[in-house]
Order: C-alpha cells, then structure tokens, then sequence
C-alpha cells in the first residue's frame, strides 16, 4: 500500500473515532442535563398542584366532585379552560412554561387516602413517582405522575431524538470535511516523501546531478538537503576516481613503456645488457612498486586491514634518524637538509608517544619523501619539533622553500587522489595519494596533520601527535 493511502487511512481512522467519541459524550450530556431539567421543572410543578389540591381538600373535605366531575380535575391541573366556581380550582402557577410543554397535567392521577383512584390511572403502581397530599400531617390522598423521559411520544423524548438526528448530520458533516482535509493533507506530507524516494532512485541509477528541491524547513527538508550534499559527493568521488584511475594508469603505463623499449632494444641486438641499462629498468620496476605499494596500503586501510601495533616511542628521535638518511639524497637534488632545531632539541630525549614505529617511519619516510621531490634546486628543508601550549601534543614541523602552492589547496592535498598540478606531478612522479596515506596514519594515532605556507617561500607540514603520560 502506498504511504499515501496509509496517511489517509490513519487520519480518516482518527478523525471518525474522535468525532464518535466526541458525539457520543456530546449525546450523553444532553440527555442527562436534558432529564434533570425536566424532572426538576415536573416536580416542581407536581408541587403547585399538591398546593391546589390542600386548598381543594380543605374546602370540600373529600375528593367525590372531582371523581365525578372530569373538567375540574382538567382545571385544576391546568388543561380545562372553563371558568369554575370553586378559587381552589384556578390554574396552578407555571412560570417557565414547561407543564404545558412537556403536557405534564396529561400524564398525571389522584388517589384518595388509600390509594384507591380518584381520576387517571386505575392503579397507582403504574405511575413512576407518588406524592402525599397532607393537611396538618395526615395524609389525605396521593398525587401521582409519569415522567416525561418514561412516557411514550413525549414532546421531551422527540426533541432529543430530533437533537440526536441533528447531531448524527452534524457528525457526517464533520466527517466528510474531515476525509477531504485528510487526503488534501495527506498529499502534503507525502510530496516531500515521494521526492526523496525518487531522488533516491536516480543514485542509484548513478545520475548523481539531480537534486531534490525542498521548500520547507522541517526534518525532511534537512533530509533533503543531506540527499543533495551525497548526491555531490557521490559525483566528486566518481569524478576523482575515474580522473586518479587515468592517473594511475598512466604513472604505469611510463614505466612499463620504458622497460618494454629497453628489453626490445636489448633483445633486437641495438643495445647490449649493461649495467647502466639494468639500473634504467631497476629504477622504473622501484618507481612500479613504490606506487601498487602506496595503492594496496590505501586500500586495506579502507577496509580496515592495516594493523597498528602501538608501543612507547619517539617520534623526534625516529624523525631524526629518517632526516639523516635522506641527506645524502637531498643535497643530489641540491637541496640542504637542516636538522638543527631538530637534534638540538630536548625532545630528542623527552618525548614520548603511543605509536606504531613501522607506520611512523612511512609517515615521515613519505614527507620527507614529498619536500625533497618538490623543492627547487638549489633550496632548503627546515626540520623542527616542539611542544603546544598546554604540552599535551607534540608538533613535528617540515618546510621548504619555494615553489609553494595556492592557498586554497592547503585543504586539499590530503584528499585522496587529489594532484595539486598535473603536469608537475608526473614529472616528479607523484600519484596523488601518498599524503593522504599519512592522513590516515596520523588520524589512527589520534593526531593532526595539516600544511600551510612556509616563510621559506614552500610549504610547512606540521604533524601533531597526542603525547603519552603513562608509564613506560
């Protein structure tokens, strides 16, 4: 069933109960109020006629004449409009009107002393409610009557049916007003629905340019907007993967091109299997498994596959040895490698932090690694370490002097797959996805990396690592 159907089964469900409910309390009060009103305005007027018939009694002494005379009990009760002799036989007072309403008189009787019928019903026990008529005490005779609720076609019994109907119309009014708002309101809620399910359907169909339009600022609208950022994550993923596969194919395809021309040549007697020859196919083979290396390590980190086997340890103290080791690398490429403020510092021998030494050594080895392929000739790199403010991370800086970057790429060289310049990158041989290798190794240890630029004209990356308070 469709989820419109269900709003509109739901709110039709529950506007019919609520309104039976509604009707149902609304019927009960009005025949309860209803009855007591009339039974208070009866017995009143029961009353008065109890009064006249005192009067009645005291100035006739039995109750033969209106035994024997009809149109003076229809008098005195209020239904004979023919002028008697007797004052006692005026009309009882009815200042609301009701008796004659609700025709009270008519379903009245009089029974003498012992109860035997003087005018109405034969017996006394088929009247709902008795009255004694008393003079000074003794009872004299008995007034009887019907309530109008127990009495057949009563005008009280037909108003409240004729209220009942009128209510019961009302009610189906009610109701069909309600179906209309239901489903006009049950579209509304759904549209916003519908649109994400189809917004849906087009990522999954991999049209990742479609955006869902959202005009309110419920919870669904925030959903939606959530849909569209995906949808644009999902398009800029795509767009980087396809665009770093191109990449990856083509760092390969050099290297493979290379040695395939150099074995041809080889083996086509052009040249011969030398040493310099070798090294050239040594050297591109190095280059081939540097990258799958970087490629495989990015993907079971994506699955969770790359263990970490965390102990105490220094990272200056690693940094250092890894900086001596690139030295001699670093000054081919006419770059100076300063480690001053580094091995002058006293975190050389201070510091200490929870980490695996192996990943720590491919973090620094590949930002060692990053600086020297990317620093000009003749340059410099600067290595420092110190502590924050608060002494609770240590901060492993790298800057180099020129060429820097452009300011809004700062934030990207650590996405994967991301290459500041294309042209740059595959003549230096860079793949795009070594410093987000670090992100992730720094981010295992519970630590920061970021880059901005460097007063040495290049770039500064600076890692912060949590630093260890246990014991050791």
């Amino acid at each position: 069933m469709k989820l419109i159907y269900k709003f509109f089964l739901a709110f039709c469900l529950t506007s019919f109960v609520a309104v039976s409910i509604m009707l149902a309390l609304i019927m009960q009060n009005l025949s309860s109020g209803f009855h007591d009103f009339i039974n208070e305005a009866e017995m009143s007027y029961v009353t008065e006629v109890n009064q006249k018939l005192v009067s009645y009694y005291q100035e006739n002494g039995d109750w033969s004449q209106l035994q024997q005379d009809e149109q003076s009990w229809r008098r005195l009760i209020g239904i004979g409009k023919k002028k008697v002799q007797f004052p006692s036989l005026s009309l009882p007072p009815d200042p609301t009107g009701l008796s004659h309403l609700l025709q009270t008189q008519r379903r009245m009787s009089l029974y003498d002393v012992n109860k035997e019928v003087v005018v109405g019903l034969a017996r006394i026990d088929d009247n709902t409610f008795s009255q004694a008529i008393k003079i000074e005490g003794k009872t004299v005779g008995w007034i009887s009557f019907v309530p109008s609720q127990l009495a057949e076609h009563s005008p009280a019994n037909e108003f409240l049916a004729q209220q009942y109907l009128s209510y019961s119309l009302i009610m189906l009014v009610v109701i069909a007003i309600a179906f209309i708002t239901a489903w006009l309101l049950s579209r509304h809620l759904v549209a916003p629905i519908t649109k994400l399910n189809q917004g849906t359907t087009q990522l999954i169909r991999g049209n990742y340019s479609s955006q869902i339009e959202s005009r309110t600022q419920d919870e669904l609208a925030e959903l939606a907007d959530s849909m569209n950022v995906l949808a644009d994550t999902l398009a800029k993923s795509k767009t980087d993967r396809s665009k770093w596969m191109s990449d990856v194919a083509h760092e390969l395809k050099t290297p493979l091109t290379v040695v395939r021309g150099q074995l041809t040549a080889i083996q086509d007697g052009i040249f011969s299997a030398d040493e310099q020859r070798l090294q050239v196919m040594v050297d591109q083979i190095d280059s081939m498994s540097h990258l799958v290396g970087d490629i495989y390590q990015l993907s079971i980190t994506d699955i969770g596959g790359l263990s970490y086997r965390k102990y105490p340890l220094n990272p200056v103290e690693v940094f250092a040895d890894i900086a001596h080791g690139f030295e001699f690398k670093a000054k081919q490429k006419g770059i100076t490698l300063d480690r001053t403020l580094l091995t002058s510092s006293s975190l050389m021998t201070l510091c200490c932090v929870m980490a695996d030494k192996e990943r720590v050594i491919q973090l620094f080895t590949n930002l060692l690694e990053n600086s020297c392929r990317y620093t000009d000739a003749p340059g410099s790199v600067v290595l420092s370490a110190e502590l924050d403010d608060h002494e609770n991370n240590v901060c492993i800086c790298i800057e180099d002097s020129s060429p820097s970057i452009k300011s809004q790429d700062f934030t990207r060289v650590f996405e994967r797959f991301y290459r500041v310049e294309q042209s740059r990158n595959r003549e230096y041989g860079g793949s795009g996805i070594g410093l987000a290798l670090c992100l992730q190794i720094v981010e295992a240890h519970q630590g920061s990396i970021h880059a901005e630029s460097s007063h040495l004209g290049g770039v500064k990356i600076a890692v912060s690592l949590p630093i260890y308070k246990g014991s050791i």
